[in-house]
């Protein structure tokens, strides 16, 4: 657990949890996607369920000191060894159950459903139960704990639960049987019922430091300018960086062949990568800020790369909606945006852009940068908000070209 990097406080947070004894049943682990919410989540279980856990001096924990306590504070962490700990590892641990959207294919057998919401029979299959006379199912959270060690349920993308799912959880927390904890993992803390959250001890967690993300790019083969410039467009998220270096062509020919026109359109497509994305963005920005394209194309680009990003998106998930991984797709590409105008405001006032995106433009006046950053911002909220993507597109870009006219 203490091998967790970027989360000082959250770690302290839950070994004050684990010293005192007295661990709440409920817990939502808030923050931004792909900072170690999840993973720190199972390491929590994996604490509590070790057969023989580890007890030292802060002051002894190396590299897992943690500065936000005392240093004769008595920190907890598996020991990695024990049958617990070895079956935690391997996914097979009878005490710990993993709830996600995909499970959706193990209870709908209908087959019907897309997986894109956390579902109440996913929620009453791998937690509360169902009691009706046609669907009978067990409820796991009452089930007495194999291992004697108490029971952990943990729910990825916990926001994304059905008004339905959260009211049957609701139910379950309201008396929630001794030794069993439940720890939702969420971006959107707000999306949950707040009788929910009341009942939850919530910790936060934060972006994670640009060199903590650019180190783990490295250790997969990344270049410094790369991890660099990755840990940047991420925004902290260690996740998301991951996701987009490890991204591999999906059309690979095992041989030389003779494919079509339209099969080379989709290999070349699939096999767009996150820096390609930005250096075709940056350029149709160029353009647009020198007055040598216009907004029609910015529209275009942002759309074709957010559907190439949606393509590598159902490759992963299957299950996922091809609309919302378009719509992932474009907040992505927004993000590059803005921190292209980023670039251009820091340039202008003087500020070291340290790992600057390519661009042939210098710098933009602060008032137009300014405007410009609330236009990108005012479409993230409309996106949110289902706002149909081309009409977004064509109206936020033709906002920033006029926004830019004369601008360099």
């Amino acid at each position: 657990m203490l091998d967790i990097q970027g989360q000082p406080r959250a770690l302290a947070h839950l070994q004050r949890a684990i010293h005192s004894g007295r661990l709440a049943s409920t817990w939502i682990f808030a923050g931004p996607p792909g900072v170690g919410k999840f993973k720190t989540a199972v390491a929590m279980a994996k604490t509590c369920l070790c057969d023989q856990p580890i007890r030292r001096p802060n002051r002894e924990a190396g590299d897992g000191h943690l500065a936000t306590l005392p240093d004769d504070f008595v920190l907890t962490q598996p020991c990695g060894t024990c049958e617990s700990c070895v079956a935690v590892e391997h996914g097979t641990h009878p005490d710990l159950h993993l709830v996600s959207r995909q499970l959706i294919r193990y209870h709908d057998k209908s087959g019907k459903s897309k997986g894109t919401t956390l579902s109440i029979q996913v929620i009453r299959g791998e937690i509360t139960g169902d009691d009706s006379e046609d669907h009978r199912v067990e409820a796991k959270l009452y089930k007495r704990s194999q291992r004697n060690r108490g029971k952990w349920f943990i729910i990825d993308e916990a926001d994304l639960m059905e008004l339905p799912a959260q009211n049957s959880l609701l139910k379950a927390l309201e008396e929630p049987p001794p030794g069993s904890y439940l720890i939702m993992i969420t971006a959107s803390p707000g999306e949950l019922l707040s009788t929910i959250r009341s009942r939850s001890q919530i910790v936060l967690f934060a972006a994670l430091p640009a060199v903590v993300v650019a180190t783990a790019l490295q250790q997969r083969g990344a270049t410094t300018e790369q991890a660099q410039l990755l840990a940047r467009l991420s925004g902290g998220s260690l996740g998301r960086a991951l996701g987009w270096f490890d991204q591999e062509p999906s059309v690979t020919p095992a041989r030389a062949t003779k494919v079509s026109t339209v099969a080379k359109t989709q290999a070349e497509k699939v096999s767009t990568d996150v820096f390609t994305w930005v250096r075709h963005l940056t350029a149709v920005l160029d353009n647009l800020a020198t007055g040598r394209g216009g907004s029609v194309e910015l529209a275009a680009t942002i759309h074709r790369q957010a559907e190439e990003y949606a393509q590598r998106s159902m490759q992963r998930d299957p299950l996922a909606s091809k609309d919302q991984a378009t719509r992932d797709g474009v907040a992505v590409m927004l993000g590059f945006v803005a921190t292209w105008f980023d670039d251009r405001l820091r340039n202008r006032v003087g500020a070291e852009v340290a790992v600057p995106v390519p661009s042939s433009v210098h710098a933009m006046p602060e008032s137009i940068v300014v405007e410009c950053l609330r236009i990108g911002r005012g479409a993230e909220v409309q996106l949110d908000a289902n706002a149909h993507v081309g009409l977004l597109l064509a109206a936020t870009t033709t906002a920033w070209e006029q926004a830019m006219t004369g601008s360099v």
